[in-house]
């Protein structure tokens, strides 16, 4: 008993002590509504009774260590925050592979939001974005076992696994309201920072930034010189889906456009060194005048909330389409003993005029309301939570039918039967699709189990069309030929090319009437 009670002391003891650097004093006793708050001491007393009865008279033999596992494990995911956790050796494992830029598994990232895990996004062409997985999509079951309560590190471990091998995932997507499965075959997924950039109308350049890994200040570089040299007057900046990364390339990126030494982001915590200054590096590609326009969405997290915050605070862009993600803290990752990790919030992301990044509630403290103003222009932006768009653009929601017809995978099906039976045009925008091919893959649908009116099919046709369009394509042309469909047809991009069709200096974006 005495050992016991010993090992359990020094394990909540070294815990506690990484994970705030203070020693454990004895919890003063009082009286709150009612209950009296117990003593360390005394508490401790009930860890070791609740773990010595259930040694005793549990239904199956289980081990002490695991028990002792759970309960640290319970301290830290209980009491703190969704991105506070103790992760095992194993865990600790797969967190250092996430940051090498390959693995094999489905190619997405996720998250936790209001007690469940969600996708934040699909990285584009891997199998989780083929099979028609999207942001705000809550995880509930995989290979047909519940999910529900599990935490983001044990929902990852089941998504993960050798190439080839497949993988069935039930979501619950709430702009439906309807589950949808999936059954996806896991790949290798390297990460491709800039998977496309190019020009439009002669005029503006557009540059895709997948994610802010090692490699994505040099790839954002080479496209804005490309751009540059192919005679952009204009930039748009898409950052759509782009769930973050490492820190410093966000810094370098900013540099890009904002040129040297300015504040893009600050953290505030409880502890001295968590409170930090961080200024843009390198120097400007484009000049202070050229019109730059950044677009997000609810995907875009973390170092994508910081660039897309530190341009609108120095009204050096208008950000174009939906409220961010709100991944808005710093998390420090401390070593413990036997190869485990803490991994603990310790401070909030701030942008330069001083909004909080994070949305929803962080202990005591409550979402940030407050109002704010720009930098230069003195333009007032509210706090709450993620950025908020200057533009805002409603997403497009896939009508009911599409989605059940890609978590089929009916529209890649069909695609592959289309180029087999084609010959490749010379441009992605020579591809067409006549009612006779609509009605075709209407009749697959069919054969797939997927059963629906005429009516519906018709309300749903643009939008088959559009997909169809975009998956030929890619089989054609690869991500090129993808995107100059998708760009096409997207309502946000198209906004922002109407805005930059009037702007021919940046002070112009904040002018406009729209």
């Amino acid at each position: 008993m005495g050992r016991l009670r010993m090992a359990l002391m020094l394990l909540v003891t070294f815990i506690l002590g990484i994970s705030f650097g203070y020693g454990l004093t004895l919890f003063a006793q009082s009286s709150e509504g009612g209950e009296e708050k117990l003593s360390f001491s005394q508490m401790t007393d009930v860890l070791i009774q609740t773990l010595n009865t259930i040694k005793k008279y549990y239904v199956v033999e289980v081990k002490p260590t695991k028990l002792l596992e759970n309960a640290a494990k319970g301290m830290v995911r209980l009491s703190l925050d969704a991105h506070s956790d103790l992760l095992t050796p194993e865990e600790t494992k797969r967190l250092m592979e996430s940051t090498e830029g390959s693995y094999e598994g489905v190619g997405m990232t996720i998250g936790e939001r209001n007690g469940f895990v969600v996708v934040i996004a699909p990285f584009e062409g891997t199998p989780a974005w083929r099979a028609g997985l999207k942001p705000g999509d809550r995880i509930i079951r995989i290979n047909d076992t519940s999910v529900i309560g599990w935490n983001v590190d044990q929902v990852s471990k089941h998504l993960r696994g050798p190439r080839g091998t497949k993988v069935k995932v039930t979501v619950y997507r709430p702009a439906i309201n309807d589950t949808l499965t999936f059954v996806i075959t896991r790949d290798r997924i390297v990460l491709k920072a800039v998977p496309f950039y190019g020009m439009f109308n002669k005029k503006v350049g557009y540059v895709k930034l997948n994610s802010f890994q090692e490699d994505a200040a040099d790839k954002i570089y080479e496209a804005l010189e490309k751009l540059k040299r192919e005679g952009a007057k204009a930039v748009v900046l898409d950052l759509r889906g782009n769930p973050g990364g490492l820190l410093r390339q966000a810094f370098l990126i900013g540099g890009f456009f904002l040129g040297e030494g300015k504040l893009v982001v600050y953290t505030e915590g409880r502890i001295p060194d968590s409170k930090e200054r961080f200024y843009s590096e390198g120097d400007m590609v484009f000049p202070e005048e050229v019109p730059v326009i950044v677009l997000i969405d609810g995907g875009s997290a973390s170092a994508s909330e910081i660039v897309a915050g530190a341009l609108q605070d120095w009204d050096r862009a208008l950000i174009v389409g939906d409220t961010s993600f709100g991944k808005g803290t710093v998390q420090r990752i401390f070593r413990l003993p036997y190869d485990y990790t803490l991994r603990l919030t310790i401070a909030r992301y701030h942008t330069p005029s001083g909004r909080s990044i994070h949305k929803g509630k962080l202990g005591d403290i409550e979402k940030d309301t407050n109002t704010y103003f720009t930098k230069i222009l003195k333009r007032p932006i509210k706090g709450g939570g993620g950025i908020a768009p200057d533009v805002y653009v409603k997403p497009h929601v896939l009508p009911r039918l599409v989605q059940k017809a890609e978590a089929k995978g009916v529209i890649s099906n069909w695609a592959t039967k289309y180029t087999s039976r084609h010959r490749k045009p010379k441009r992605p925008e020579d591809i067409n699709l006549t009612e006779a091919d609509l009605q075709d893959f209407k009749r697959d649908l069919r054969k797939a189990g997927v059963e629906f009116s005429d009516c519906r099919f018709d309300e749903a046709k643009e939008d088959f069309k559009r997909l169809l369009l975009m998956e030929i394509a890619y089989q054609y042309f690869g991500e090129r030929g993808r995107y100059r469909i998708l760009l096409r047809y997207d309502p946000v991009f198209k906004k922002a090319l109407e805005i930059l069709g009037k702007a021919k200096r940046t002070e112009d974006l904040f002018k406009i009437k729209r």
